[in-house]
């Protein structure tokens, strides 16, 4: 039967895996960590507003939106 090697010594070395992938955890978080803030790139999204006018459009008023109690009679 065929066996990958690595795969087997991996397998009856459990707990030499498992400190091996703590120390590579703790490395890779100590490195994300350790940059200072002057290596941070600034991210700025652009932002745009476009706004059209509508000359034919009228937006209603208080006034003209609600009826006065003396046109119901």
């Amino acid at each position: 039967m065929k066996e990958f090697k690595p795969t087997s010594w991996s397998i009856d070395n459990r707990t030499s895996i498992f400190i091996i992938t703590v120390l590579i955890t703790l490395a890779g978080i100590m490195s994300y960590n350790s940059p200072p803030k002057e290596q941070f790139l600034m991210w700025f999204v652009p932002t745009f507003f476009v706004s059209t006018v509508y000359p034919a459009h009228r937006r209603p008023t208080w006034s003209n939106s609600s009826p006065s109690p003396s046109k119901n009679n």
